[in-house]
This record gives structure tokens, C-alpha cells and sequence, in this order.
């Protein structure tokens, strides 16, 4: 009796030997947008064409950002809140023992809207009213003055500024 005890215990040891690490969590996010094939970044790093496809390794705060051409970028920061498996010491446990398989997957769908066309004529008229407003800018009190470098102590003297007298046909001489 004593003997299939002993089995059952040893068989259940290796049963539960046998499922560590089988299971373990896949982290990820899946970004969608209205606009097909739209280009998707993750806290700056270029992840593909929407919808996309990325694994995140800690829970907490990513920037998302869309980008197409004809359409306003849209720029996102989200925060991705951990499941009763995420805290220590749970997730290092799930990670390691957990027998089945968890697929966390966090989607997003980002909308871009069609980028606004901007009227040259109010542009340009709006350039000529700041250029209007500049031109009738009281004279500074105290003008600033320009910041002139001095030379290094290793250069070369400058020439003397005084003209020398020329002869007309002669050539002035250099002197040593």
C-alpha cells in the first residue's frame, strides 16, 4: 500500500516537472487603424504597416504613434495595465510554472482624419500682417551687441591697417 503511495506521489511530481514552462504569457499589442497599411510606432521605433503586430516585454505607459501621408498624425500614450498575472511575484511564477498558455493581446484602433489644406492666400496674407507688425517695433533701449570671438593666443598678428604709399607704376615692396 505504501508502495502505490509513493508511485502516485512520484508520478505527480513528474507530471508537474513535465508541464514547467509549457505554458507562459505572450505579450502583445495589435494596432489597427481606418486607414489601410498606415505606418505604426511604438515609443519611436518603427513597427510595420497597419494593422501591426508588436510584442511588449514590461506592463505600463507606450507611445503609439500613426502616420500616413494625406492624413494629420495621431500620437497616443497609453497605459497598459497589468492582469492578476503581471505582479511580482505572479508573473515571474506564470512565466515559469504555469502549465497553460496565456496570450495577452491589447488592441488599439487609431482613427487619422484627412490632413487639412491650407489656403496659400491666408498664409500669405498672415505673413504680411506679422511682417507689417515687425516693421513697427519701437528701437530696442540697450540693442544687443554682437559677440565678437578674440583670436587665439597661437594666431597670426593681423597686417597693419594703415595704407601703404603707392607710386603709380611701382610696385610697393614687401618688407621683411
Amino acid at each position: 500500500m505504501l508502495r502505490s503511495g509513493r508511485w502516485v506521489l512520484v508520478a505527480s511530481g513528474l507530471a508537474l516537472v513535465a508541464c514547467t514552462g509549457c505554458g507562459g504569457v505572450n505579450r502583445r499589442f495589435v494596432i489597427e487603424s481606418n486607414v489601410p497599411n498606415a505606418q505604426v510606432f511604438i515609443d519611436n521605433r518603427p513597427v510595420g504597416a497597419a494593422p501591426a503586430h508588436a510584442g511588449f516585454e514590461y506592463y505600463g505607459y507606450y507611445n503609439i504613434e500613426v502616420v500616413n501621408p494625406g492624413y494629420e498624425r495621431v500620437k497616443r500614450r497609453v497605459h497598459v495595465r497589468p492582469p492578476w498575472y503581471g505582479y511580482p511575484p505572479l508573473d515571474f511564477l506564470v512565466d515559469v510554472f504555469w502549465p497553460f498558455h496565456i496570450d495577452d493581446a491589447r488592441y488599439y484602433y487609431i482613427e487619422l482624419q484627412e490632413a487639412k489644406r491650407t489656403d496659400t492666400a491666408v498664409l500669405i496674407q498672415n505673413a504680411e500682417m506679422l511682417r507689417e507688425r515687425g516693421a513697427n517695433l519701437p528701437a530696442p533701449e540697450h540693442p544687443a551687441l554682437p559677440k565678437v570671438k578674440a583670436p587665439p593666443a597661437d594666431a597670426l598678428p593681423l597686417p597693419d591697417p594703415t595704407p601703404l604709399p603707392t607710386t603709380p607704376g611701382v610696385l610697393p615692396s614687401v618688407m621683411p
